[in-house]
């Protein structure tokens, strides 16, 4: 049997005109499985009954068992059981307004091997496959839909690095891109990348006018491998060099976060490397405080007051500057915090 959440709207449309019918039925079932929530081929009203009975024997809707434990300030982690037996995180993050962001997962486990993020200890266990992606902003999104009817925010900042797993990461934005499926614009999509060159050249091509996020945390090549080993393979001067042509949506800006930890990327020396780097580039910087966990070791985040002075010296140089408040600490949810634990 076919997993529908692995069909692009392009392909299933394929599928159903090599059956014999009207192309347009690919769109109806994109809109009653996405954009209603209809969870089996049986109860889709437009279809005749021995049409979805043909459908629900050769398309399975997938159903993973799934756990949610929420924080005080409002944000929701799902943890989802693969078939398997994997396991993987999704972040529900409430904004101002009653606006949501989705914070996606796209591998179980990590090879970056970042120094402050979680998902890194886990090492490398596995891609997800497409439907896998998609199934997290399917099920989130009809579960904050009995509640409002905005369109959430997808931020694929989860477990995992989006590049590495670069042919179904693509795959799954290009479904939930579909308007005739739950029809989420890239504009409201931001892909986090800790810097794969190769693939971010790629990107260029296959998915321009995506938001792209380089998590950056260092300004010089010293600082940066300690954190993030793939420095060794794609130095900040090459990274910059890539991403400063990279094709923004209209009004927006390539946005770089910055991990602040105590007494290591916090002084003065790095403000002035981090300017020197990013001001010829139009650009957001979000400083972002360390959360700290048990895989941390001997790092630190930086104090509330070094934050704020770090990010009002970049604004006195007129660089663009936000500063995230951390959701979701006590729950393990919030950024670098990410690690299946409950498996």
């Amino acid at each position: 049997m076919y997993n529908f959440f692995n069909f692009t709207l392009s392909e299933l449309e394929e599928y159903i005109t090599n059956l014999g019918w009207e192309k347009y039925r690919a769109k109806q079932l994109f809109s009653f499985i996405y954009a209603k929530g209809c969870d089996d081929f049986l109860n889709i009203s437009v279809l005749k009954k021995i049409e979805r009975k043909f459908l629900s024997e050769r398309f399975i809707i997938p159903k993973l068992e799934f756990s949610k434990t929420k924080d005080f300030d409002g944000t929701t982690k799902f943890l989802f059981k693969l078939f398997d037996n994997q396991a993987v995180e999704s972040v529900l993050i409430p904004m101002k307004e009653g606006k949501n962001t989705i914070c996606v997962s796209t591998q179980v486990g990590c090879k970056m091997n970042c120094k402050f993020c979680a998902t890194a200890k886990l090492g490398f266990i596995r891609n997800l496959q497409a439907w896998e992606i998609v199934y997290q902003v399917w099920y989130i999104y009809n579960y904050i839909k009995k509640t409002t009817h905005k369109t959430p925010n997808i931020v694929f900042m989860g477990m995992g690095e989006p590049l590495d797993n670069y042919d179904n990461t693509i795959k799954a934005i290009l479904i939930l891109n579909s308007e005739f499926g739950l029809s989420i614009s890239r504009r409201r999509i931001t892909l986090s990348t800790c810097g794969v060159i190769p693939k971010i050249e790629m990107l260029k091509k296959d998915l321009a006018y995506i938001n792209l996020a380089i998590s950056l945390n260092a300004a010089d090549n010293i600082k940066r491998s300690y954190l993030m080993p793939i420095n060794n393979i794609y130095p900040i001067e090459e990274l910059i060099n890539c991403v400063k042509d990279f094709p923004m949506p209209e009004r927006k800006r390539l946005t770089f976060e910055y991990v602040m930890i105590k007494d290591f990327n916090d002084k003065q020396e790095d403000i002035k490397n981090l300017i020197k780097l990013l001001k010829p580039i139009k650009c957001k910087i979000n400083l972002i405080p360390l959360n700290k966990h048990i895989f941390t070791d001997n790092l630190l985040p930086s104090d509330n007051k070094t934050i704020e002075e770090f990010a009002q010296r970049l604004r006195d140089k007129n660089m663009f500057v936000t500063v995230r408040k951390s959701k979701g600490e006590s729950i393990n949810a919030a950024c670098g915090m990410l690690v299946a634990a409950m498996r």
